[in-house]
């Protein structure tokens, strides 16, 4: 089951990197920066979050897990808050 977790945070670090190629090939507006990808909204600040955590999660790395969280908290909620506003 631990390796699950790794199996999971690399497929969230390989879609990040296409996110990443997506928008450098795109017209590189702000709607393009917060884009989602297979439905994970706000791809570019949630799939490394999620990367991470899994990481913690593998590791057994309460300190770290507890940082990302933290981290995500604000790194997403502030792309998502954007994202509002572009839209609006």
């Amino acid at each position: 089951m631990h390796f699950g977790f790794s199996y999971v945070g690399l497929v969230a670090m390989v879609l990040y990197e296409v996110f990443w190629i997506r928008y450098f090939r795109s017209e590189k507006t702000m709607k393009d920066f917060y884009s989602s990808i297979l439905g994970i909204p706000v791809a570019g600040a949630t799939l490394p979050v999620l990367a991470f955590l899994l990481l913690a999660v593998y590791g057994k790395n309460v300190i770290l897990g507890a940082a990302v969280i933290i981290l995500g908290i604000g790194h997403i909620g502030i792309h998502l808050m954007h994202s509002r506003e572009i839209e609006s």
